[in-house]
């Protein structure tokens, strides 16, 4: 009867550990994957950067690249996404949304903003000079 008993707690303890191990594993995956919020034009529309879809593209210090989904939320609260693609080139900084035509970030306070939280988020905020 004794041995029963052990032999219940231990397979109950083994299944307890398991589920906790599901557990922490699907809490720390869930936990990695953020939506950070960007300052936008409109009040109606909250924007969201995607940091579980950053793909670094920089492939030498002075011409750094990265793309990223955004994620727009409007007021009737509709979602929807677009690719932002980010790169630098000779000083300049350009971007373009859904593989469309490159725009400067100069230009635009929004993607301006998306830049420097890429920058940073992806640890390739480093000051580049050019002479």
């Amino acid at each position: 009867m004794l041995k029963k008993i052990f032999c219940a707690a231990v397979m109950l303890a083994s299944i307890l550990g398991s589920l906790y191990i599901a557990a922490v594993y699907l809490l720390i995956n869930s936990a990695s994957a953020q939506d950070v919020w960007i300052p936008t034009y409109s009040s109606r529309v909250q924007c969201y950067v995607m940091t579980e879809t950053f793909v670094n593209k920089t492939e030498y210090r002075a011409n750094r690249a990265f793309e990223v989904d955004v994620k727009f939320v409007n007021a009737a609260e509709e979602t929807f996404i677009e690719n932002y693609s980010f790169r630098e080139n000779d000083g300049l900084i350009y971007y373009s949304v859904n593989g469309g035509a490159d725009n400067f970030v100069e230009n635009d306070e929004f993607a301006k903003n998306i830049w420097l939280f890429g920058l940073k988020y992806l640890g390739i905020d480093y000051e580049v000079k050019y002479d």
